[in-house]
């Protein structure tokens, strides 16, 4: 292959945004040291904007629209996005090109003092980006308040370290290593305490599907475990709900062909948690996601969970409903199943 063209990756202007792309980056610089891999600032009309209200890691949905965007128009080969931010499925004319080599996909406790969780003061406050994370820490730790950070990791660090709005922080372990602070992490959390959120800890690369030398230029950095894993705990989250304002949690693991899968809905209150695996061949790596979401959906308590996320200023009134009672009385029942997806392919899946 000739490397001698400029491969461009575009991401937008910011701390975390652009060190994802890095982390890319050197990885391709290592297995194609000919290679010229550049990073292009594209213009992001939002920005400045303030805090966005939004709960999410590195982009944001819209961030993550422009960014799709600008690489089907042409504006540059390649784009990076953390899995655990990507809410929706790629756009026709993209390609996930490239999953690397997973990073470290757990929790990490960050604050001033070093001290670990369970050291922590009465009503100490720990800022989280996701529900799925105050549900954990409520879960875990009753005597402290857990509370949404919403505008991404590196407006959460601002409020830990400049501004004092919160004592600790819950990042991704990976998060903290790119943007530096490995020096304020005190603990960090493994799954059995809590559960990372789907897609943690992993990147993916986009391209146009039709660029044959810049889908080719990242094969090397490929990982089909990490693309695998990710697949599966998507699919978990897609099935359940579409954005981080859902409690739930997921791991997949890749060993050898088969693929284990936990998955975790809490409440936001931490009063209830409940987990559940399963284990099948890696090829079925969506499919088990799917099936898992259903499984931990099948319980009332789970389901409770998921409407008080939904509803965290409590449920509406009966009055707001009526709208919704009168659509149920028109809905015409189904006359078949034709058209309900055959999910025969998850016989063979072992719920060990």
């Amino acid at each position: 292959m000739n490397l001698s063209p400029t491969f461009t990756f575009g991401t937008l202007d910011g701390r975390l945004k652009r060190a994802v792309t890095e982390r890319v980056i050197d990885e391709l610089r290592r297995v194609h040291p000919k290679g010229v891999f550049n990073i292009e600032t594209l213009s992001n009309p939002a920005a400045g904007k303030g805090r966005s209200p939004e709960l999410y890691s590195a982009h944001s949905p819209a961030e993550l629209d422009l960014l799709q965007e600008k690489l089907l128009a042409g504006a540059c080969d390649l784009i990076v996005c953390s899995a655990c931010d990507m809410m929706r499925p790629v756009p026709d004319g993209l390609t996930v090109a490239a999953v690397p080599e997973r990073s470290t996909p757990f929790d990490a406790l960050l604050n001033t003092t070093g001290d670990i969780a369970d050291d922590l003061p009465p009503n100490a406050s720990i800022g989280v980006l996701s529900r799925r994370s105050q549900a954990q820490v409520g879960s875990l730790w009753e005597r402290v308040r857990a509370e949404l950070l919403p505008g991404g990791a590196v407006m959460a660090l601002r409020d830990l370290l400049n501004e004092g709005r919160v004592d600790n922080l819950v990042l991704p372990a990976s998060v903290a290593e790119m943007l530096g602070v490995q020096d304020r992490v005190s603990e960090i959390f493994f799954p059995e305490m809590m559960l990372p959120g789907p897609g943690q800890g992993l990147l993916a690369v986009l391209a146009r599907d039709d660029d044959k030398p810049a889908c080719e230029a990242i094969e090397k950095i490929h990982s089909n475990a990490s693309y695998h894993e990710m697949l599966a705990e998507l699919a978990l989250r897609e099935r359940i709900c579409s954005d981080q304002d859902c409690p739930v949690g997921a791991l997949a693991q890749v060993n050898g062909q088969r693929i284990v899968i936990t998955g975790a809905v809490g409440s936001a209150s931490g009063d209830s948690l409940h987990r559940a695996v399963l284990e099948g061949p890696v090829e079925s790596a969506a499919e088990l996601g799917v099936r898992l979401a259903e499984k931990l959906m099948s319980r009332t308590d789970s389901l409770i969970n998921l409407l008080e996320a939904d509803f965290p200023e409590g449920l509406p009134e009966e009055d707001d409903l009526e709208f919704n009672n009168d659509m149920d009385d028109q809905a015409e029942p189904l006359d078949d199943l034709e058209d309900l997806e055959d999910l025969s392919v998850l016989d063979d899946l072992d719920d060990d």
